[in-house]
């Protein structure tokens, strides 16, 4: 016999389950965050009904990412999560002609800071045109106040990282407290938009400074061992490797930006590999072996590109992330 769940793909047969538990965490990255919605549209497809999605976390980009699949799956539509993944990339992208000069111009100033010395310019010098313009693009794909009337106790769960900026603490924003202004948060990059205040104390900035993304709070969502997830995919787009020592000023900032980013992945990652190797010693009730997989992004773009919203970049990276998610899922069919 057969059964279905709502909100998973959960099967049982003659009542033992012979699906699998997963939790996907997207690292963050700006633009290229379009190679993780690529691989999230590629894993919502069909080969991936043998998996139940548990929970979702990101940081920056990639808690956008993970937000828009979480809401999908909220309102039992797997289907929507992909018009949702489209619909926000594709009203990103720089569509018009003055955008896409801007966009140039943006790109090549930043390129430009790693061969000669140029000006820096606070983001508290100008208005907030771009935070504005990415929290009106939020809300006009999710209805945040509808949030906490879709989450039940047996609702996928949803991790945003971001770093309170005075106090230095790491912040993980969880399931139904999940608001706009938590998400904008996540994606504060201090070098180009203000901090984002929550509540009277709370200033935050980027979750790239702090779990990128969160992946030890999986267990920490799931105090019993029975519910936690059985794998974690991992979305990674800081290359893990390059195939040259970088030279060049520039090569080498853009190899630290990728370095900074992983530090981060790889402490919550040694996490849990100190856990699986502890479980003979851990209460079976509370701990299970957890297996992690990476899907990669191995190309060796430079940092400015992360700001790059031409429609033939995030299209592109969109389509890698596709395929590279196909590669993946025939090693876990």
């Amino acid at each position: 016999m057969i059964q279905r769940c709502a909100y998973s793909t959960m099967t049982f047969v003659d009542g033992v389950r012979d699906t699998k538990r997963v939790a996907i965490a997207c690292q963050g990255g700006g633009s290229h965050t379009a190679f993780t919605a690529g691989v999230l549209k590629r894993l919502l497809a069909e080969k991936l009904e043998r998996y139940e999605i548990v929970a979702l976390s990101g940081t920056s980009g990639g808690a956008i990412c993970a937000l828009l699949v979480w809401y999908a799956l909220l309102r039992d539509d797997r289907g929507e999560a992909t018009r949702l993944l489209d619909s926000f990339w594709q009203s990103i992208s720089s569509d018009s002609f003055q955008d896409q000069l801007l966009n140039d111009l943006f790109i090549a100033v930043n390129r430009m800071q790693g061969a000669i010395v140029t000006p820096e310019v606070t983001p508290y010098f100008y208005p907030e045109w771009g935070k504005n313009r990415l929290k009106e693009l939020l809300e006009g794909v999710v209805d945040f106040g509808e949030i906490q009337q879709l989450v039940t106790a047996s609702s996928p769960k949803l991790l945003v990282g971001a770093v309170e900026v005075r106090s230095g603490e790491f912040e993980v924003f969880r399931n139904a407290e999940i608001t706009v202004e938590k998400v904008l948060a996540s994606c504060a990059l201090p070098t180009l938009f203000r901090s984002v205040q929550i509540g009277e104390d709370g200033v935050y900035w980027d979750g790239l400074f702090s779990q990128n993304p969160p992946i030890r709070d999986f267990m920490r969502e799931f105090p019993d061992a029975r519910a936690m997830p059985d794998e974690i995919w991992v979305v990674q787009i800081n290359p893990q490797r390059r195939e040259h020592v970088p030279t060049k000023m520039a090569d080498i900032s853009d190899r630290r930006n990728e370095l900074a980013g992983n530090l981060s992945l790889h402490q919550e990652i040694d996490f849990l590999n100190e856990i699986n190797g502890l479980l003979s010693y851990l209460p079976k009730e509370h701990y299970k072996h957890i297996e992690v997989r990476k899907i990669e992004m191995f190309r060796e773009l430079d940092a400015a590109s992360k700001i790059d919203r031409s429609p033939s970049f995030v299209g592109e990276m969109f389509a890698y992330g596709q395929g590279q998610a196909e590669e993946f899922l025939k090693g876990v069919s």
